[in-house]
């Protein structure tokens, strides 16, 4: 189920796993991630944005408010999630996100599209 990936992903990105996170992603999928500032279109760039966001100390994700809609071998996850990490104190970056999943032929999902930025209120506190 869609749902399902949404979970490995947190518990993935809260554990700092490389190897675990790159995998959720398909080989041409697209990452517009929060924190940084180029499209990561390739399997590559998308292990190099991990590998630097894994770098930042005590890095976990919440998910807050979302909606999951559905449509064939899609499925679209849109909402919000807060990422935190130790700094010299704790930094709190509250951003939206839509993921796109896609049902490959043996029923798994996988990330096809991912697009995550700061919220507005955020920004302009920063």
């Amino acid at each position: 189920m869609a749902e399902n990936l949404l979970r490995k992903w947190e518990v993935c990105l809260n554990n700092a796993d490389l190897e675990g996170i790159v995998s959720l992603y398909t080989d041409n999928a697209v990452l517009w991630g929060t924190f940084s500032d180029i499209i990561r279109d390739n399997p590559e760039l998308i292990r190099e944005y991990f590998e630097a966001l894994f770098l930042r100390e005590n890095l976990k994700v919440k998910f807050g408010s979302s909606n999951l809609r559905s449509f064939g071998q899609a499925a679209i996850y849109s909402g919000e999630y807060e990422f935190s990490y130790q700094s010299d104190e704790i930094v709190k970056c509250p951003a939206r996100f839509s993921f796109v999943f896609y049902k490959d032929e043996s029923g798994s999902y996988k990330i096809i599209d991912h697009h995550s930025s700061l919220t507005p209120d955020s920004f302009l506190k920063q």
